[in-house]
């Protein structure tokens, strides 16, 4: 059983679902990778806006 996790200590033993795991931990990276993504993209247009801005010092 892949999903399963079995440990035992003693006369008593635990089977501890892993399922959740799987399905959090690709979750969170989706997240923690658009956030990335978006940071930069944010980034890169403020940049490029006041690359694009008119001189105002009027060099």
């Amino acid at each position: 059983m892949p999903d399963l996790l079995k440990s035992t200590t003693g006369n008593e033993s635990f089977i501890i679902v892993t399922r959740r795991f799987t399905v959090v931990e690709p979750l969170l990276s989706g997240i923690v990778l658009g956030l990335i993504f978006v940071t930069l993209s944010g980034l890169f247009y403020a940049a490029y806006r006041q690359y694009k801005r008119p001189n105002e010092l009027g060099g």
